[in-house]
């Protein structure tokens, strides 16, 4: 009987140990479940705090984005393809009016001209001038200054600048017929095409030359010293490790240099005379009486998709590696 007792007790026992075990893993289940919840809960809030932040700090370029480019885009498109005059109605009539005219093909292409030519030649003059500067020889810091004064200048101002300098009369045309031997008579550089793809060339070269710079001047000297020392000539630094190796900057301001020159203005108007660009044509239809603005915005239109074509297709040679 008392053995029975003693076994009867420690049932009781060991029954109540496994139900405080039992008890002890569910509330340690319940925490733990607790705890997953409560930190998903925490996560899923600062989550969303950190998209409501980025939200907030890219509300202003956002609105920029919208109320400076794409709504005035959209009006743009949306006024090209109705009626003139009119608020209501669709035709394409003002893009196969102006693409069907012979005069047409010639204003794109010498849209194209000016700027291709004024980018190549930014190329070309930006290039030497950025590898004398990176000698830092004397007075390279008012040459650098210099070189920046076309983008200072306002465009007209600019424009009337060179007008005057390049005249008949000009100081340029007066050295030559001095100091030249075989030139007798003024030289006509204002009205014409070299003289246009000049001033392109005078009032956006800064854009390759800045960037050239900056890579250039970023470029480790010893990448040449070792290149100097496997037996290259100064030709061959040049041809093989350099301009490779700035290549970036070049592509960079050539792409700025060619859609500044691309959507000129100003010089076109006041030195271009009879040559038209593009941005001259668009001007010269909302300056009749009444204002065209669907032939205006249809002619901008095929402006900004023959400059996002050829940029593309620009981009892409540039880039593909050499064979």
């Amino acid at each position: 009987m008392v053995r029975d007792e003693t076994e009867h007790a420690t049932r009781i026992t060991v029954y109540w140990q496994v139900k405080v075990v039992h008890k002890r893993d569910m509330f340690s289940h319940f925490s733990y479940a607790l705890g997953i919840k409560g930190g998903l809960i925490m996560k899923r809030g600062s989550k969303a705090r950190s998209i409501l932040t980025t939200l907030l700090m890219l509300s202003p370029g956002l609105a920029g984005f919208f109320g400076l480019f794409f709504y005035p885009i959209m009006v743009t498109v949306v006024r090209s393809l109705r009626p003139e005059g009119q608020q209501v109605g669709w035709t394409l009539t003002h893009y196969i009016t102006f693409l069907s005219e012979p005069r047409a093909r010639g204003v794109i292409v010498l849209t194209f001209v000016l700027a291709i030519s004024a980018t190549l030649c930014s190329i070309l003059f930006s290039i030497p001038l950025c590898l004398a500067l990176r000698q830092k020889l004397r007075g390279h810091r008012f040459f650098r200054l210099t070189m920046l004064i076309p983008r200072v200048v306002p465009g007209l101002i600019g424009a009337l600048g060179l007008l005057l300098l390049f005249g008949s009369r000009g100081w340029v045309n007066l050295f030559l017929i001095r100091f030249v031997p075989f030139i007798n008579e003024p030289v006509h550089i204002n009205y014409t095409i070299p003289g246009l793809i000049l001033f392109y060339t005078w009032l956006y070269f800064p854009f390759t030359a800045v960037t050239t710079l900056a890579t250039l001047e970023g470029l480790d000297p010893a990448i040449e010293e070792a290149a100097d020392v496997a037996g290259a000539n100064r030709w061959q630094v040049l041809r093989y490790v350099v301009i490779p190796l700035i290549m970036p900057g070049i592509l960079a301001g050539s792409v700025l240099t060619f859609m500044a020159a691309f959507g000129a203005f100003s010089i076109p108007l006041i030195a271009g005379g009879n040559y038209r660009p593009l941005s001259v044509e668009i001007y010269k239809q909302i300056d009749l009486t009444p204002i065209r603005w669907s032939a205006a915005s249809a002619r901008a239109m095929i402006m900004a998709a023959l400059q996002v074509i050829f940029l593309t297709i620009y981009m892409r040679i540039l880039r593909r590696p050499a064979a």
